[in-house]
């Protein structure tokens, strides 16, 4: 999709997971010029630091600069009356965009992917954010590129048991009182039981609605 040139220096968002070390991993087997941040949330304790840890371990195998910083989530959540996700988040891309200055990268890169477009439109639906919810992530916007955005979570999964690359689970992920996690666990199997190919489905739908908006 021409998001970036192979001279453009990129700074990653890697959390540990799946999505983001496969996001790193590629960039770095392809010789891009690279970079990534990593930000502690310190939202789930002891998991929280080890994932930290497994960031810097990346860091010295792959040989490649690491910017890391830790976060008080809640707080700025309790003090902006927001949530914690949502917290989270101005937090991350505030601070990105710092260190996207700070390094002199062209632009951010984050590993959203096929699933996660997915599991957004159906929270805008829930929520009610009209026309422009349905429309799907960007895989470009300003400095932030989703280079992923074309692949599955199986897919990501099948690239790193191929490379025998390890990752961080997120134990959160499976915490359904989150809206995407609910989405994720309870409604997405059901409807995929209803039409096998459902994801094929509205990934369709999305890139429909692009076109004629």
């Amino acid at each position: 999709n021409k998001l970036f040139l192979k001279e453009d220096k990129i700074l990653i968002g890697v959390s540990g997971g799946a999505d983001s070390v496969a996001l790193l991993t590629l960039l770095h087997s392809l010789n891009y010029n690279i970079c990534f941040a990593h930000c502690n949330f310190n939202l789930r304790g002891k998991e929280s630091d080890e994932d930290e840890l497994f960031v810097k371990r990346l860091s010295e195998i792959f040989n490649i600069e690491c910017y890391i910083k830790s976060f008080d989530v809640k707080s700025f959540s309790k003090k902006n009356k927001i949530s914690t996700q949502m917290a989270a988040r101005e937090l991350r891309y505030k601070w990105f965009e710092e260190i996207r200055k700070l390094t002199n990268s062209k632009y951010i890169a984050v590993a959203h992917h096929q699933d996660d477009d997915i599991e957004t439109f159906f929270i805008n639906l829930i929520r009610g954010t009209g026309i422009r919810g349905f429309l799907g992530m960007k895989s470009k916007k300003n400095s932030i590129v989703r280079p992923l955005l074309g692949f599955s979570r199986k897919d990501i999964e099948f690239y790193l048991k191929g490379v025998n690359q390890e990752y961080r689970i997120d134990s959160s992920n499976t915490d359904v009182k989150y809206l995407r996690n609910n989405i994720r666990h309870h409604l997405l199997p059901l409807l995929k039981d209803m039409n096998p190919s459902f994801d094929k489905t509205v990934i369709n739908e999305i890139e429909y609605l692009n076109d004629v908006f």
